[in-house]
């Protein structure tokens, strides 16, 4: 099982040095999803970086910072792709992979599914539990669907499957016995977090999601 942190939408004071906490303390993905920044603001949050730590940082929107930076990837959620034609679809897939990128994305519900196109690297199926970050964001449907839908995913679409919504470190051996290659968290690792006063609760956060995703599931 592999673990994805995303980043809450909003700023936290002194986020990127908490980051670098995340990232030091064995966190190999860190997904930057600031929807309402502008490209400026969005460098701007970059540059508080190391090279080291934009490597293993995979942005939201302004994909192109991804080469400026040298980031790990770039994610293409359901919106943006519902929204993009094939042709830039195709154009950004062969950008990816000229650039040696990873490429994500994420879905909902079967109607997603249907629109994703092949050679995404992994993408998100969420909320597989009830939410922690979003108040009364809660699932659909069923466990047997949701478990459905990986095997459609991993088949069909011939990517891994994420796992998102609700996310604590008791799920990790559920979900890697249910066929999910990962896991996304947010809620777990923000909530009540005001800056680097409280690094200290982050990473320990953080290494208790690590230790569980590698948790062997049939033990």
């Amino acid at each position: 099982m592999n673990l994805i942190v995303c980043s809450i939408p909003d700023s936290i004071p002194e986020e990127q040095q908490l980051v670098q906490e995340l990232l030091y303390g064995g966190l190999d993905t860190f997904h930057l999803r600031k929807p309402e920044f502008s490209i400026v603001e969005m460098r701007e949050w970059m540059k508080q970086l190391s090279s080291s730590d934009c490597s293993k940082i995979v942005l939201h929107s302004h994909w192109l910072l991804a080469e400026e930076f040298n980031t790990k990837g770039i994610h293409m959620g359901a919106n943006a792709l519902k929204n993009m034609a094939v042709a830039e679809q195709e154009a950004w897939m062969a950008y990816t992979k000229r650039k040696k990128l990873t490429i994500s994305s994420s879905v909902h519900d079967q109607e997603e599914i249907n629109r994703l196109p092949k050679g995404f690297d992994y993408v998100w199926l969420s909320p597989v539990f009830e939410s922690i970050s979003k108040q009364d964001y809660k699932s659909a449907y069923s466990a047997s669907q949701f478990d459905a839908w990986v095997e459609e995913l991993k088949e069909q679409k011939e990517t891994k499957v994420y796992a998102l919504g609700g996310i604590r470190t008791e799920h990790m051996k559920e979900l890697a016995q249910r066929g999910f290659d990962g896991a996304v968290v947010l809620g777990n690792v923000w909530s009540n977090v005001n800056g680097l006063q409280d690094r200290e609760l982050v990473k320990e956060r953080i290494q208790h999601l690590i230790v569980a995703c590698k948790t062997d599931p049939t033990s």
